[in-house]
C-alpha cells in the first residue's frame, strides 16, 4: 500500500477539492465511507443531478463546516500565520493522508470494499493518536473513497482538523508517518498485497545542497577527512560514520569520549543538574562559523537517532564491558587464535539468530555484529585505512543494519541479552586487544575464515530484518556481507592449481528474502499515491 501525508490549514478547501473533479478530473464518485462518528452517510452531502460531482451545495456547505467546526471554535485561521503573528507554527493543523493500493494489487485482488477501506481509515485514525477508538473527544476527520484513479489505483483520502473537540487546543501527533506505515504493512499482510518498504528509521539525514559545496570546498583547501570515514562523505556524515564506529567499540561513556578525542575530534559536553553528563557534540577541526570562526558542533542525536548519549549509555548498560577489562597485551602469536575464538562465537550467534524466538534477541546479535566488524576492521585495516578499503566500508553499512535493530526495544528485567550475543561482544573486546595486526596476519587463513563466517551471519541478519519489513536494513546488511567477501577470498598459491571457491563463501554473498530462498527480481516501482502528485495536489 502505498501512502502520503501533508499538513496545512484550510480544511473547508481540502474538503472541497476531495468532493470534486479534482487538478485533472481525476476523482470519480466521492463517498464519504468513514468519520469521527458512527454515520459518515449522515454527511454525504446529497446529489441535485446525475454527474459524480453534482452535489447539493447546502450540503457541501454542512460538511465542510462539520469538519472545521473545532478549528473555528478556537479561532484558527485559514491560512498560514506570518512569522510573529497569532498561531504562527510552520505546521498547519490540517492533516492530510492519501492511501492506495496499487494497480498490480486491484488487478490481482480487486478494489477494496468501502467497509474494509473505512476500517482501514479508523485504524490510521486511532494508531496516530488523532482520534482513538475509545476517544470521544478526539479530533474530527473524514475519510473519503475515489474509486480507480487514472493510473489503475483504488485509494481513499484523510483528512483531519488537528484540534481536539473537548478542549479545543492544537494535537501534535508524534511520529504518525512510521504510524501510518505500520498499519500500511499489518493490511498487507492482511489482505495478501504486494510488501512495500517500512517508512527507514536508519537512513541517514539527507545531506543539503550546501553540504556537499561546503565539504567539497574543505578538500579543495587539502583538510582532512575524520579518520577511518569516507572523504566523499560531508562533513556531518564524516562526524557520523567517526561517532558510531568509535561508539561500537567503546564499553562506557569514559572510553567512548577518549576514543572521540583521540580522533582529533573536538568535543562539547552537556550536563545535568547534578552534574552528570547527559548529552554531547562534535566537532571536526576546521571547519568554523563564517561568521563567527566557531567550531560547529552537531550533536549525537543529530548524527544519528541512535547516537544520543542516553541512547548510547543504555546500551552499554545492557550490554557493558570494555577493551580495557580484557588482556591488554597479546602477542602476534596469538593472532590466529584470536581470530578462530572470534570465528566460533560468530558462528555460533549465526546459529542463535537463525533460531531467535524473542525479538529482542536478533536484536542483541544484529548489533553485536557490528561491534564485532568494527572490531575485525580496527585491528585488520588500522585507524587510517585507504578510503575503500572493503572492511572498513562494511562497518559503515553495518551500522545502518545496527541502528535499525535498535528500534526493537528489549526490556532488559524481562528479556536478558542473548547468550551468543555477549559471546560475540566478548569476542569483539578480544579482538581490540590485538590492537593492529600485520599485512601477512590481515590476510591469513583465520582472518579469511573470520571474514566468511561474518558475510554469512550479515545474511542471517539481512534475512531477520527482512521478516520484519525493514528492507533498506536488510539490504544494508546484505551490503556490509559483500564488502566482506572480497578479502575473504586469498589467491591461489602460483604453483597451485586453482582452488573452488568454498560453498560458505558463496553463500554468505547470495541476497536472500528468507532463510534458505533467493531473493525474487524487483518489483516495479509502484505509482504515487492515488491522485496526490506534487502537481496536482490542492493547495492547502
Amino acid at each position: 500500500m502505498i501512502d502520503k501525508i501533508g499538513r496545512g490549514w484550510d480544511a473547508p478547501h481540502l474538503i472541497s477539492y476531495l468532493m470534486g473533479p479534482g487538478r485533472a478530473n481525476e476523482h470519480t464518485n466521492p463517498t464519504v465511507i468513514a468519520a469521527w462518528h458512527n454515520d459518515p452517510g449522515a454527511l454525504q452531502p446529497g446529489k441535485i443531478g446525475a454527474g459524480d460531482f453534482d452535489f447539493d451545495p447546502a450540503g457541501l456547505a454542512a460538511l465542510r463546516e462539520h469538519v472545521q467546526a473545532p478549528a473555528a471554535a478556537a479561532g484558527l485561521p485559514t491560512r498560514q500565520p506570518a512569522e510573529g503573528e497569532p498561531f504562527y507554527t510552520k505546521h498547519g493543523y490540517v492533516w492530510h493522508a492519501s492511501i492506495a493500493i496499487s494497480a498490480e494489487d486491484v488487478a490481482a485482488h480487486g478494489p477494496l470494499s468501502h467497509e474494509t477501506w473505512a476500517q482501514i481509515a479508523r485504524d490510521v485514525m486511532d494508531r496516530t493518536g488523532i482520534a482513538g477508538v475509545d476517544d470521544p473527544g478526539g479530533c474530527r476527520w473524514v475519510a473519503v473513497h475515489h474509486g480507480l484513479s487514472e493510473a489503475g489505483n483504488d485509494h481513499i483520502h484523510i483528512a483531519a482538523v488537528l484540534v481536539r473537540q473537548d478542549t479545543g487546543r492544537r494535537l501534535h501527533p508524534r511520529n504518525d508517518f512510521h504510524a501510518v506505515r505500520s498499519v500500511m504493512r499489518e493490511w498487507e499482510d492482511r489482505l495478501g498485497l504486494t510488501t512495500t518498504a517500512q517508512n527507514d528509521r536508519s537512513a541517514a539525514r539527507e545531506a543539503t545542497r550546501g553540504e556537499h559545496e561546503k565539504t567539497q570546498r574543505r578538500r579543495e583547501s587539502g583538510m582532512p577527512a575524520a579518520t577511518r570515514t569516507d572523504p566523499a562523505e560531508t562533513i556531518r556524515g564524516q562526524l557520523r560514520q567517526a561517532v558510531a564506529d568509535t561508539a561500537a567499540v567503546a564499553g562506557d561513556g569514559e572510553a567512548f569520549l577518549a576514543g572521540l578525542r583521540e580522533r582529533g575530534l573536538l568535543v562539547h559536553l552537556h550536563h545535568d543538574r547534578d552534574g552528570a553528563i547527559d548529552g554531547y557534540a562534535v566537532a571536526l577541526r576546521g571547519d568554523v562559523s563564517a561568521e563567527t570562526e566557531a567550531p560547529i558542533f552537531y550533536g549525537g542525536s543529530k548524527l544519528s537517532r541512535d547516537l544520543s548519549w542516553p541512547k548510547l549509555s543504555a546500551e552499554w548498560q545492557r550490554h557493558g564491558g570494555t577493551v580495557a577489562e580484557r588482556p591488554a597485551k597479546v602477542t602476534i602469536d596469538l593472532t590466529a587464535g584470536a581470530f578462530d575464538r572470534a570465528r566460533a562465537a560468530v558462528q555460533r550467534a549465526h546459529t542463535a539468530l537463525a533460531h531467535a524466538e524473542h525479538p529482542a534477541h536478533g536484536r542483541d546479535i544484529a548489533v553485536a555484529a557490528h561491534r564485532m566488524i568494527t572490531a575485525y576492521s580496527r585491528v585488520t585495516d588500522g585507524t587510517a585505512p585507504p578510503a575503500h578499503a572493503p572492511r572498513t566500508q562494511a562497518v559503515w553499512s553495518s551500522h545502518r543494519s545496527a541502528t535499525a535493530a535498535r528500534t526493537t526495544r528489549p526490556s532488559p528485567a524481562s528479556v536478558p541479552v542473548n547468550p551468543a550475543a555477549d559471546a560475540l561482544n566478548a569476542a569483539a573486546r578480544d579482538l581490540l586487544a590485538l590492537r593492529v595486526v600485520t599485512e601477512k596476519g590481515s590476510a591469513s587463513a583465520a582472518s579469511v575464515e573470520l571474514a566468511v563466517a561474518l558475510a554469512q551471519l550479515m545474511v542471517e541478519v539481512a534475512a531477520w530484518h527482512q521478516q520484519r519489513g525493514e528492507l533498506h536494513a536488510a539490504t544494508a546488511a546484505r551490503t556490509t556481507g559483500a564488502r566482506l567477501t572480497p578479502v575473504s577470498r586469498p589467491a591461489a598459491p602460483a604453483a597451485a592449481a586453482p582452488q573452488p571457491t568454498p560453498q560458505r563463501t558463496t553463500t554468505a554473498v547470495r541476497p536472500r528474502t528468507e532463510r534458505g530462498h533467493p531473493e525474487p527480481p524487483r518489483p516495479r516501482r509502484l505509482p504515487s499515491a492515488g491522485d496526490q502528485s506534487p502537481k496536482k495536489g490542492p493547495r492547502l
